[in-house]
């Protein structure tokens, strides 16, 4: 059986005028950016990197972008640590009950860690006109099968219930009329019976521990500029254990040279805005061998590094989709860099999606 969670956690939310969102700072157009910098944020969660840091943009020249049209679209991410699938609840605020309410995905098992889904029809599954909690659950998803979200909220608020949930901060309204490409990604860890380990604030931040469950959000704007002959690049921080760090692309070819995507990147920033487009598809050689390394910003020692190979196999991206004149982003989730293995948590690695769903 797994303990009862109830927790509002921490958010880090791009560019979001969100009151609730604690220790993070932000701007105030709703996911908007700067045409010459990427989005600045802080990071949050008990994450070692919670200090205010911009994230700088590489790859691409400055000067004022303009960011293409598109109608508005939400991709959902599991990066929670500690359970291998969850369930959402999207719930309107501040008076939705979850009566009648289905949980998404509609799928019982849930979204796998480290996997993707795009939320069509947004509508469906979103309230409109109103703000939104999302509430995030794991355990024995078994257990929520036939139940609305009011039941499953219900259920997990008895002692010694087999599932575990958290609400996690409220997104305003406007943010879901926005013309953009959002990223929700559901971080930390939410507990659970035998969720300890002497190493676990590595797992799950620094704030982590069984009773004080670090689950959290992250919510940014995907860009959906591409460029001809060029594959497209962002990478999105969303391990609430790990600090700031560079994030760096190493191809798949004994050519190649590894290539710094973001700079300084700290939990809750998405860059590099532009995208990075320093490579094409035939640059990157073999996809398999392309490997994404974190350094330490100060030292520049690498403290992780992750094969692109081991990124597919979790995504619902195919090798082939990755072609030139697309664009693609990569969430890192997971565990902090390096972090003891054989514990409760998965270890560092990214969501591979694509930008524009």
């Amino acid at each position: 059986m797994l303990l009862r969670v109830r927790s509002f956690g921490w958010a880090c939310l791009g560019g979001i005028s969100l009151a609730v969102a604690a220790a993070c700072t932000h701007d105030h157009d709703l996911l908007g950016r700067e045409p010459s910098s990427a989005a600045s944020t802080s990071g949050a969660g008990g994450g070692p990197g919670a200090t205010a840091s911009s994230a700088t943009t590489t790859g691409a020249g400055g000067g004022d972008v303009v960011e293409p049209p598109g109608p508005t679209k939400l991709t959902v991410v599991n990066g929670v640590s500690d359970h291998d699938a969850v369930r959402f609840c999207f719930l309107a605020y501040p008076d939705g009950t979850g009566a009648g309410v289905d949980p998404w995905p509609s799928d019982g098992e849930g979204l796998a860690f480290a996997r993707a889904q795009a939320v069509e029809p947004l509508r469906a599954a979103i309230p409109g006109g109103t703000s939104l909690q999302t509430h995030v659950i794991a355990g024995d998803l078994r257990a929520t099968a036939g139940l609305d979200c009011a039941e499953i909220l219900a259920l997990a608020a008895e002692a010694g219930a087999p599932i575990v949930a958290a609400g996690l901060p409220v997104l305003p309204a406007p943010v879901f009329a926005e013309e953009k490409s959002l990223l929700l990604v559901a971080t930390g860890c939410l507990g659970g019976e035998g969720h300890t380990h002497e190493s676990e604030e590595q797992g799950c931040g620094d704030a982590y521990s069984i009773d004080t469950p670090t689950a959290g959000l992250v919510a940014v704007a995907m860009s959906r500029r591409t460029s001809f002959g060029k594959v497209s690049l962002q990478v999105a921080h969303a391990s609430a254990a790990t600090p700031v760090v560079h994030v760096e692309l190493t191809p798949g070819s004994a050519l190649g040279s590894g290539v710094t995507l973001a700079y300084d990147l700290s939990y809750g920033a998405i860059a590099p805005f532009p995208p990075f487009t320093g490579f094409s598809r035939g640059d990157l050689g073999t996809l398999e061998d392309v490997a994404i390394e974190t350094r330490d910003p100060v030292d520049a020692t690498v403290t992780s590094s992750v094969r692109l190979r081991e990124i597919l196999e979790r995504s619902d991206v195919p090798a082939t989709a990755i072609t030139d004149g697309e664009a693609f982003v990569l969430v890192a989730i997971g565990a902090a860099p390096g972090a003891e293995s054989g514990g409760f948590w998965h270890p560092l690695t990214y969501a591979l999606l694509p930008a524009d769903p």
